[in-house]
């Protein structure tokens, strides 16, 4: 314990001596590490909103004028018993209309032309959550479209379809960007531990000189390594929290169109602890590179 408190008393000495390199190399691991937050915030974001749109997933299919009675009701019992289904509705042309003119009072008069509905019948048919993006939807969707009782159909299972390509892109972009700078990251930790070591090379010479151990004389190092990503990772959720507070104020046009998607009154607590664990393991290993690096191993004793 007592090596602990010595170790990390020089650990935060040695940072505080190079104040200007190692603040220089906090900011550019908290920005490194915001980035990482700041797209797996989206990310999250995108499943939540896919996992909310996935419960709503419907296809209505509008049927021909002249379909019979009896067909309507074998093409129910036909979807209703399908595993994938979880609910059939099918609303005749009067209740379209009725429905229409419910909605859009305003525009009663228009229906006023037409001696019958205009509306064609239709099925509203809607899935299993589990089973929404199954390709065996997709193939039911095209079957039940091919029918000849089938006019037309309208299917939001597409736009479910195109959220989750866009959430994967955005990963991509994601792991690609902060890849790059978090090796960037790692450099400037190597290269400040590397300077310490150089700087302090004397020292370490008399330690080695009166007996001190290896682990002795290299644990401070990897404790500034750790502190230096640690504090990177406090300052990235300072950061993250600032630009998600600020997106609404200065992303006015593009904050309305993805309000549904982005929730920005509440960042997981989940992101927050992967970047102070992904600071802190950065800078370890950086340490410890460095060390291997620049630092002779010497005799235990």
């Amino acid at each position: 314990m007592k090596h602990m408190e010595i170790s990390l008393e020089r650990a935060l000495r040695n940072i505080w001596r190079n104040k200007l390199v190692s603040f220089l190399c906090l900011g550019i691991i908290a920005f490194t590490l915001m980035i990482f937050g700041l797209f797996e915030f989206i990310s999250h974001n995108l499943d939540q909103f896919t996992q909310r749109f996935s419960q709503n997933v419907e296809a209505i299919f509008y049927l021909n004028d002249n379909i019979k009675e009896t067909e309507v009701d074998q093409l129910i019992k036909r979807l209703r018993g399908n595993l994938l289904v979880r609910k059939v509705n099918y609303k005749s042309s009067q209740q379209a209309r009725a429905d229409f003119t419910r909605e859009f009072p305003d525009l009663e008069f228009i229906l006023e032309e037409f001696e019958a509905s205009p509306f064609p019948a239709s099925l509203e048919i809607a899935f299993h959550p589990q089973y929404n993006f199954d390709t065996k939807v997709s193939a039911l969707i095209t079957e039940v479209s091919q029918l000849p009782q089938v006019e037309s159909r309208e299917v939001n299972l597409e736009w479910a379809h195109k959220i989750v390509t866009v959430k994967r892109f955005i990963s991509l972009v994601g792991a690609f960007l902060s890849t790059i700078l978090i090796f960037v990251s790692a450099f400037i930790i190597f290269n400040v531990i590397k300077l310490n070591i150089l700087y302090r090379k004397e020292e370490i010479y008399i330690q080695e000189l009166v007996g001190a151990t290896r682990g002795y004389i290299r644990f401070p190092f990897v404790i500034e390594g750790a502190v230096l990503g640690f504090c990177g990772g406090l300052l990235a959720i300072l950061l993250l929290i600032v630009a998600v507070r600020l997106f609404p104020a200065y992303a006015g046009l593009v904050f309305d169109l993805l309000r549904d998607m982005i929730k920005v009154n509440r960042i997981p607590p989940a992101i927050f602890l992967h970047l102070l664990i992904l600071g802190t393991v950065i800078g370890l290993f950086s340490a410890l590179f460095a060390l291997n690096r620049f630092m002779k191993p010497s005799k235990e004793s």
